[in-house]
């Protein structure tokens, strides 16, 4: 006997007891939905938040844990977002590798289906090219290559591939394409020995920066790195009188300048000197040109009649 009541109990308090899954709750006829997104334009595998707010047609929230659906034609997105209590809720869209425009569309209940693109991946709208430094001397040396790739909105384009090419020495890279990174940077390093130089007939070289653009086509930036040489010396004269003008015609980029004139005044360090003879004669004029890498000497007699 005792055992059939406390069955009966057993059986009672089950029948009060509420069931514990009763469903998502459904929005009402109404209901407002919108929907935003940030960022607005991510790498091909970057993220982006998407943000949704559910309003009652009276403007309160709906019930928390409302379910909003989502899709999306590109990327991969959370299928189902629960709203909060201030009728709130958040999903996520991440880059699956593909380039182009994500459209994301999210809908609960009875109200309308609303939509939002999220640009994915983008291709450049241009590119700057830097080079560190902007010249090597003939023995050769290290140089750094910046690339700094944006988008339409000029905007730092990650996971932009970008290729470096030079005519001489050699890329870290190997000539391998390149990834951006988070602000729209690629980096590489080039060496340049004296040997890579001695082919080189003038004092420059090319360095190029390619990366694919909008519209299918390539975005190209090319450096002109300068070669510094020891200079050759030179320089041409015009006698007017006893005084004479001297012009500097050195190549390879001399920095500095010591003329010698001849006779028992001090040198002069300009590039262009004037100079007055105080009797008449030939003096032997001797011009020596420098730069950071070396020096040249270069003589011409010079004939005073007055």
């Amino acid at each position: 006997m005792m055992r059939r009541l406390a069955l009966a109990a057993l059986a009672g308090l089950a029948l009060l007891t509420p069931a514990c899954d009763e469903g998502t709750p459904i929005a009402p006829e109404g209901a407002i939905l919108r929907i935003s997104a940030y960022p607005t334009r991510i790498a091909k595998t970057g993220e982006s938040t998407i943000t949704m707010s559910l309003l009652r047609s009276n403007g309160l929230p709906v019930n928390p844990g409302t379910e909003i659906r989502l899709s999306s034609n590109l990327g991969i997105v959370d299928a189902i977002a629960l709203t909060d209590a201030g009728g709130n809720a958040t999903a996520k869209l991440h880059g699956d590798g593909r380039v182009g425009t994500a459209t994301v569309t999210a809908f609960t209940g009875a109200s309308e289906p609303v939509t939002l693109d999220v640009a994915v991946g983008q291709l450049a709208a241009s590119m700057s090219f830097q080079v560190t430094p902007s010249s090597v001397p003939e023995s050769g040396g290290n140089l750094a290559l910046l690339a700094l790739v944006r988008d339409d909105q000029a905007q730092p384009l990650p996971d932009a591939q970008v290729n470096f090419r030079s005519e001489v020495g050699t890329l870290d890279s190997g000539g391998r394409f390149l990834v951006t990174n988070p602000q729209g940077e690629a980096r590489d390093e080039l060496v340049v020995s004296a040997s890579d130089l001695q082919n080189i007939g003038g004092n420059t070289f090319e360095v190029v920066a390619e990366v694919g653009g909008s519209g299918g086509g390539i975005i190209s930036r090319t450096f002109q790195v300068g070669i510094t040489r020891p200079p050759q010396a030179s320089f041409t004269f015009q006698v007017v009188g006893n005084t004479v003008t001297f012009t500097d015609t050195s190549t390879g980029g001399p920095t500095g300048w010591t003329w010698n004139f001849g006779d028992s005044t001090p040198v002069s360090t300009q590039r262009n000197p004037v100079h007055t003879y105080s009797a008449p004669g030939s003096y032997i004029v001797t011009l020596t040109a420098r730069n950071s890498i070396g020096s040249d000497t270069a003589s011409n007699v010079v004939q005073i009649n007055q």
